[in-house]
C-alpha cells in the first residue's frame, strides 16, 4: 500500500474474522477505540462487528497479509458513509446500498 493511503474505507464485517499481519513498513490502524501504530512484525485480528482501517503511515510502502475466513453470507457496513455491502452468492457478486432510516415496522403491517 503506498504512503499515505489507506488500504479501504473505515468498515466492520457482520461475519468475517481477519487476521492481518505486518510484513513491512508502519502503519495506522483505526479502530473502535481510536487508532494504533503497527510495524513490521505486528499481528491483530478483528472479529465481526468490529470496525476498522488501515492506513499507511510511513514514508515507504506498507506490505501486510490479511487472512480472513470469507463465510457465506457475509456483508459489511460503513458507518462513516452509512452503506453496506451485501454480498448475494460469492464475494465476486456484490451489491453496494445506502438506505435511509425507517421505523422498524414501516412496512411490516
Amino acid at each position: 500500500m503506498p504512503p499515505g493511503k489507506p488500504n479501504f474505507p473505515y468498515h466492520a464485517h457482520s461475519a468475517q474474522w481477519e487476521l492481518y499481519l505486518v510484513i513491512s513498513g508502519k502503519g495506522t490502524v483505526r479502530h473502535k477505540d481510536g487508532k494504533s501504530e503497527v510495524v513490521s512484525g505486528d499481528a491483530f485480528i478483528f472479529g465481526p462487528d468490529e470496525p476498522h482501517q488501515l492506513i499507511n503511515s510511513g514514508d515507504k510502502d506498507f506490505i501486510y497479509y490479511v487472512i480472513a475466513d470469507n463465510p457465506i453470507g457475509e456483508s459489511a457496513y460503513y458507518p462513516e458513509s452509512g452503506k453496506w455491502k451485501v454480498n448475494k452468492s460469492s464475494a465476486a457478486d456484490r451489491v453496494v446500498i445506502k438506505g435511509q432510516e425507517t421505523d422498524y415496522f414501516d412496512g411490516e403491517e
